[in-house]
């Protein structure tokens, strides 16, 4: 799944990787003020 956001969505990842610790890899694609881009994998 990609994720594209105008800001930086750490409380959204936090829940991911408590939910799913190492069954999904949280990449980021692009990471500037304004344009975050993250994908997630399932494992």
């Amino acid at each position: 799944m990609r994720f594209v956001n105008d800001h930086d969505p750490l409380p959204l990842l936090n829940q991911f990787t408590q939910r799913y610790g190492d069954g999904v890899t949280i990449t980021y694609r692009q990471r500037q003020p304004g344009a975050i881009v993250i994908d997630f994998v399932k494992r």
